[in-house]
């Protein structure tokens, strides 16, 4: 059985869900964890979601690490939700002894296809990441917002990834804002003092996963029956970045970089098709949830 993890909020329930579907679309033998930043999203998805599905309060993770919510009146929701991701992978292991392994994944995210290459590489490390790949004149942001992107960190249970996670969870509760300063920013530019790799500390060979708006840029994207390829290699997922709905019809594709005819036509027209349809769904268990981006509640 595979394990995935997420974190959701009333901002980011639809793409939640989304994920979740595709999933369930690849994987047959699977849990996943939702972690529910409100009360109202956990009573929302248990409405909602089946047997393959675990809902989890930040509460109680935040009941476990009182070292965790005691920063939480000093971050938004966007920094507290990546501040916590190091304690929740803790909270998972201390309390389901059956995870030998978590795959977290940001919650706007989709799989294309088989999500088993992302397993086979875990099985031969401890800790698995995913580079940002920037490209031309970006590559000097690896020392802006960080070597790895953080949408996807796979874990096993052993020593390596319990040391790895106690770490990162220290760093993170120090310091984890969206703000740029010298060698910090989110979550992510913590990573950059591992990228001498112990040996336990797995980075991808698959560039065909974690596809992201800037890595996309200049490849050639094409449709071959139901999948999607990516410079010829078929497309496992791809990370919605920067994606905002501004209301139940209007939506920002990506809020930081243009996206080139093809992304926009195979990746993100349907994804903007699904979403409204995600929207029409979830209303018909609350139907004052969604209200957009820029109001209060959602990133």
């Amino acid at each position: 059985m595979h394990y995935y993890c997420t974190i959701v909020s009333k901002a980011y329930i639809h793409k939640g869900l989304m994920l979740y579907n595709s999933i369930k679309k690849y994987d047959m033998d699977f849990k996943m964890f939702f972690i529910c930043m409100q009360d109202e999203v956990k009573d929302l998805l248990e409405k909602i979601l089946q047997e393959k599905a675990v809902l989890i309060s930040i509460k109680a993770v935040e009941a476990q690490d009182r070292e965790l919510a005691s920063v939480k009146a000093g971050r938004n929701e966007k920094e507290y939700a990546w501040t916590s991701k190091a304690s929740i992978f803790l909270y998972l292991f201390n309390n389901y002894s059956e995870l030998d392994h978590i795959l977290w994944l940001d919650s706007d995210i989709i799989f294309y296809s088989s999500p088993e290459p992302i397993f086979s590489e875990l099985g031969l490390c401890s800790v698995l990441l995913t580079r940002e790949r920037f490209k031309g004149n970006n590559i000097k942001l690896n020392n802006v917002y960080g070597i790895y992107n953080t949408g996807l960190m796979g874990l096993r249970r052993d020593r390596n990834a319990v040391g790895f996670i106690n770490w990162y969870r220290r760093k993170c509760i120090e310091w984890c804002y969206d703000k740029v300063k010298k060698g910090k920013w989110s979550d992510q530019m913590h990573l950059n003092k591992i990228h001498v790799n112990p040996g336990w500390i797995g980075v991808s060979k698959n560039t065909e996963m974690n596809v992201t708006p800037w890595n996309i840029q200049g490849c050639i994207v094409k449709k071959l029956a139901d999948d999607i390829y990516v410079d010829g290699k078929k497309l496992i997922f791809y990370h919605y970045s920067g994606f905002k709905p501004l209301n139940a019809e209007e939506f920002e594709l990506c809020s930081y970089i243009e996206l080139q005819e093809d992304v926009v036509r195979l990746l993100y027209v349907p994804y903007v098709n699904s979403y409204k349809q995600m929207i029409i769904y979830v209303n018909k268990f609350k139907n004052d949830l969604f209200k957009g981006a820029g109001l209060q509640g959602y990133i």
